[in-house]
Protein backbone atom coordinates (compact mmCIF):
# COMPACT_ATOMS: atom_id res chain seq x y z
CA UNK A 1 0.00 0.00 0.00
CA UNK A 2 1.14 3.42 -0.71
CA UNK A 3 2.85 5.09 2.49
CA UNK A 4 0.70 8.01 2.55
CA UNK A 5 -2.38 6.32 1.50
CA UNK A 6 -1.52 4.72 4.77
CA UNK A 7 -0.33 7.26 7.02
CA UNK A 8 -3.79 8.77 6.17
CA UNK A 9 -5.67 6.14 7.50
CA UNK A 10 -3.84 6.43 10.28
CA UNK A 11 -4.09 9.80 10.64
CA UNK A 12 -7.74 9.70 10.27
CA UNK A 13 -8.11 6.95 12.81
CA UNK A 14 -6.32 9.27 15.40
CA UNK A 15 -8.92 12.04 14.46
CA UNK A 16 -11.63 9.49 15.22
CA UNK A 17 -10.24 9.36 18.54
CA UNK A 18 -9.34 12.82 19.15
CA UNK A 19 -13.00 13.69 18.10
CA UNK A 20 -14.93 10.99 20.53
CA UNK A 21 -12.25 12.71 23.43
CA UNK A 22 -13.77 15.60 22.79
CA UNK A 23 -17.21 15.08 22.53
CA UNK A 24 -16.55 13.52 26.13
CA UNK A 25 -15.10 16.51 27.42
CA UNK A 26 -18.26 18.53 26.60
CA UNK A 27 -20.81 15.82 27.93
CA UNK A 28 -18.97 15.30 30.89
CA UNK A 29 -19.62 18.74 31.99
CA UNK A 30 -23.26 18.93 30.82
CA UNK A 31 -23.65 15.63 33.05
CA UNK A 32 -21.90 17.56 35.93
CA UNK A 33 -24.63 20.92 35.55
CA UNK A 34 -27.26 17.54 35.70
CA UNK A 35 -26.38 16.53 38.87
CA UNK A 36 -25.86 20.10 40.58
CA UNK A 37 -29.73 20.51 38.99
CA UNK A 38 -31.16 16.94 40.66
CA UNK A 39 -29.14 18.83 44.24
CA UNK A 40 -30.60 21.59 44.08
CA UNK A 41 -34.21 20.29 43.54
CA UNK A 42 -33.81 18.39 46.42
CA UNK A 43 -32.27 20.75 48.56
CA UNK A 44 -35.69 22.76 47.27
CA UNK A 45 -37.79 19.66 48.18
CA UNK A 46 -36.73 19.61 51.52
CA UNK A 47 -36.40 23.50 52.19
CA UNK A 48 -40.63 23.22 51.50
CA UNK A 49 -41.15 20.87 53.63
CA UNK A 50 -39.44 23.04 56.20
CA UNK A 51 -41.11 26.01 55.05
CA UNK A 52 -44.83 24.20 55.74
CA UNK A 53 -43.42 23.07 59.13
CA UNK A 54 -42.63 26.21 59.96
CA UNK A 55 -46.04 27.72 58.29
CA UNK A 56 -47.94 25.10 60.70
CA UNK A 57 -46.22 25.79 63.49
CA UNK A 58 -46.55 29.57 63.49
CA UNK A 59 -50.07 29.09 63.09
CA UNK A 60 -50.51 27.07 66.15
CA UNK A 61 -48.69 29.37 68.11
CA UNK A 62 -51.65 32.29 67.06
CA UNK A 63 -54.62 29.55 67.56
CA UNK A 64 -53.20 29.02 71.09
CA UNK A 65 -52.33 32.47 72.21
CA UNK A 66 -56.53 32.99 70.41
CA UNK A 67 -57.35 30.23 72.96
CA UNK A 68 -55.90 31.84 75.34
CA UNK A 69 -57.18 34.96 75.10
CA UNK A 70 -60.91 33.21 74.50
CA UNK A 71 -60.81 31.81 77.57
CA UNK A 72 -59.22 34.51 79.74
CA UNK A 73 -62.67 36.40 78.05
CA UNK A 74 -65.11 33.16 79.05
CA UNK A 75 -63.55 33.88 82.89
CA UNK A 76 -64.15 37.39 82.56
CA UNK A 77 -67.85 36.75 81.32
CA UNK A 78 -68.52 34.37 84.33
CA UNK A 79 -66.85 36.99 86.32
CA UNK A 80 -69.35 39.62 85.28
CA UNK A 81 -72.19 37.37 85.41
CA UNK A 82 -72.40 37.12 89.22
CA UNK A 83 -72.58 41.16 89.15
CA UNK A 84 -75.96 41.08 87.07
CA UNK A 85 -79.14 42.48 88.28
CA UNK A 86 -81.79 41.70 85.52
CA UNK A 87 -82.56 38.64 84.07
CA UNK A 88 -82.55 40.62 80.82
CA UNK A 89 -78.91 41.40 81.25
CA UNK A 90 -77.70 37.44 82.71
CA UNK A 91 -79.48 35.94 79.66
CA UNK A 92 -77.71 38.46 77.64
CA UNK A 93 -73.93 37.40 78.88
CA UNK A 94 -74.92 33.55 79.01
CA UNK A 95 -75.26 34.25 75.01
CA UNK A 96 -71.68 35.97 75.37
CA UNK A 97 -70.35 33.50 77.16
CA UNK A 98 -71.94 30.56 74.85
CA UNK A 99 -70.86 32.00 71.41
CA UNK A 100 -66.98 32.29 73.49
CA UNK A 101 -66.86 29.01 74.48
CA UNK A 102 -67.96 28.06 70.67
CA UNK A 103 -65.70 30.17 69.08
CA UNK A 104 -62.88 28.36 71.92
CA UNK A 105 -63.58 25.34 70.70
CA UNK A 106 -63.59 26.14 67.05
CA UNK A 107 -59.79 27.33 67.94
CA UNK A 108 -59.57 23.96 69.76
CA UNK A 109 -60.66 22.06 66.47
CA UNK A 110 -58.35 24.34 64.53
CA UNK A 111 -55.29 23.34 66.96
CA UNK A 112 -56.07 19.83 66.57
CA UNK A 113 -55.59 20.31 62.56
CA UNK A 114 -52.94 21.91 63.00
CA UNK A 115 -50.83 19.15 65.42
CA UNK A 116 -51.96 16.83 62.65
CA UNK A 117 -50.10 18.89 60.37
CA UNK A 118 -46.98 19.41 62.47
CA UNK A 119 -47.00 15.70 62.84
CA UNK A 120 -46.97 14.94 59.44
CA UNK A 121 -44.32 17.67 58.15
CA UNK A 122 -41.80 16.19 60.75
CA UNK A 123 -42.16 12.78 59.32
CA UNK A 124 -42.18 14.34 55.79
CA UNK A 125 -38.74 15.94 56.90
CA UNK A 126 -37.39 13.28 58.25
CA UNK A 127 -38.09 11.08 55.34
CA UNK A 128 -36.72 14.10 52.60
CA UNK A 129 -33.71 14.69 55.30
CA UNK A 130 -32.78 10.60 54.45
CA UNK A 131 -33.75 10.89 50.55
CA UNK A 132 -31.45 13.77 50.36
CA UNK A 133 -28.86 12.59 52.13
CA UNK A 134 -29.13 9.25 49.93
CA UNK A 135 -28.94 11.20 46.86
CA UNK A 136 -26.41 13.80 48.34
CA UNK A 137 -24.24 10.64 48.41
CA UNK A 138 -25.17 9.17 45.19
CA UNK A 139 -24.50 13.15 43.67
CA UNK A 140 -21.43 13.07 45.10
CA UNK A 141 -20.36 9.52 43.79
CA UNK A 142 -21.40 10.27 40.56
CA UNK A 143 -19.64 13.98 40.47
CA UNK A 144 -15.95 11.89 41.76
CA UNK A 145 -16.94 9.71 38.83
CA UNK A 146 -17.70 12.23 36.01
CA UNK A 147 -13.95 14.17 37.42
CA UNK A 148 -12.18 11.00 36.69
CA UNK A 149 -13.87 10.59 33.87
CA UNK A 150 -12.88 14.08 32.38
CA UNK A 151 -9.27 14.10 33.70
CA UNK A 152 -8.63 10.38 31.73
CA UNK A 153 -9.98 12.40 28.79
CA UNK A 154 -7.95 14.83 28.90
CA UNK A 155 -5.14 12.99 29.11
CA UNK A 156 -5.95 10.26 26.39
CA UNK A 157 -6.72 13.65 24.18
CA UNK A 158 -3.27 14.62 25.21
CA UNK A 159 -1.91 11.66 24.24
CA UNK A 160 -3.56 11.51 20.44
CA UNK A 161 -2.48 15.04 19.48
CA UNK A 162 1.00 14.06 20.16
CA UNK A 163 0.72 11.27 18.25
CA UNK A 164 -0.94 13.15 15.28
CA UNK A 165 1.45 15.45 15.69
CA UNK A 166 4.22 13.25 14.81
CA UNK A 167 2.85 11.86 12.07
CA UNK A 168 1.49 15.01 10.12
CA UNK A 169 5.22 15.95 9.06
CA UNK A 170 5.86 12.97 7.23
CA UNK A 171 2.55 13.36 5.26
CA UNK A 172 2.68 15.44 2.03
CA UNK A 173 1.64 18.96 2.39
CA UNK A 174 -0.65 19.51 -0.69
CA UNK A 175 -2.18 15.49 0.29
CA UNK A 176 -2.67 16.51 4.17
CA UNK A 177 -3.80 19.86 2.77
CA UNK A 178 -6.91 18.18 1.02
CA UNK A 179 -7.48 16.31 3.90
CA UNK A 180 -7.83 19.03 6.04
CA UNK A 181 -10.26 20.80 4.12
CA UNK A 182 -12.77 17.57 3.73
CA UNK A 183 -11.85 16.64 7.93
CA UNK A 184 -15.01 19.06 9.05
CA UNK A 185 -17.39 18.72 5.85
CA UNK A 186 -17.15 14.92 6.05
CA UNK A 187 -17.43 14.91 9.38
CA UNK A 188 -13.97 12.99 10.08
CA UNK A 189 -14.83 10.59 6.74
CA UNK A 190 -12.45 11.44 4.23
CA UNK A 191 -10.87 8.04 3.64
CA UNK A 192 -13.30 5.52 2.61
CA UNK A 193 -13.37 3.05 0.91
CA UNK A 194 -14.15 2.22 -3.02
CA UNK A 195 -16.60 -0.24 -2.97
CA UNK A 196 -18.01 -2.02 -6.44
CA UNK A 197 -17.36 0.95 -8.43
CA UNK A 198 -18.71 3.38 -6.36
CA UNK A 199 -17.43 5.61 -3.21
CA UNK A 200 -18.37 4.95 0.51
CA UNK A 201 -18.20 8.54 0.93
CA UNK A 202 -21.19 9.86 -1.44
CA UNK A 203 -22.16 6.33 -2.83
CA UNK A 204 -21.34 7.78 -6.37
CA UNK A 205 -20.26 5.85 -9.44
CA UNK A 206 -16.53 5.95 -10.07
CA UNK A 207 -15.13 5.31 -13.50
CA UNK A 208 -14.04 2.18 -14.00
CA UNK A 209 -10.21 2.67 -14.55
CA UNK A 210 -9.81 4.86 -11.58
CA UNK A 211 -11.86 1.39 -9.13
CA UNK A 212 -8.60 -0.55 -11.03
CA UNK A 213 -5.77 2.08 -10.02
CA UNK A 214 -7.64 2.35 -6.59
CA UNK A 215 -7.98 -1.48 -6.39
CA UNK A 216 -4.02 -1.51 -6.19
CA UNK A 217 -3.21 0.79 -3.41
CA UNK A 218 -0.56 2.56 -5.08
CA UNK A 219 -1.45 6.14 -5.69
CA UNK A 220 -3.59 8.88 -3.58
CA UNK A 221 -6.51 8.86 -5.57
CA UNK A 222 -10.01 11.16 -5.28
CA UNK A 223 -13.57 10.29 -5.97
CA UNK A 224 -14.53 12.72 -8.55
CA UNK A 225 -17.42 13.83 -7.11
CA UNK A 226 -17.44 14.30 -3.39
CA UNK A 227 -13.55 14.68 -3.41
CA UNK A 228 -12.73 12.17 -0.73
CA UNK A 229 -9.52 10.15 -0.82
CA UNK A 230 -10.16 6.55 -2.26
CA UNK A 231 -8.63 3.24 -1.16
CA UNK A 232 -9.40 -0.93 -1.38
CA UNK A 233 -9.59 -2.82 1.59
CA UNK A 234 -7.04 -5.73 1.26
CA UNK A 235 -5.42 -7.14 4.31
CA UNK A 236 -3.07 -4.64 5.20
CA UNK A 237 -5.89 -1.60 4.99
CA UNK A 238 -7.88 -1.25 8.22
CA UNK A 239 -11.41 -0.58 7.45
CA UNK A 240 -12.66 3.04 8.35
Amino acid sequence: MNDQLTLLIQLQDIDAKIRARQSEQQRIPVQITELETRSQANQAELDKTREALETAQKAKRDRDLALEEGGGKVEKLKTKSSEIKTNKEYQAILKEIETAEQENKAIEDDILKLMEKIDAAANEIKAAEKRAAEESASIQEDRKKLQEDMAAAERALRAEEQLRNELTPRIERSILAQYERLLVPTNGRVIVEARSESCSGCFMSIPPQLFVNVKRNENINFCPHCHRILYYKDAIAPKI
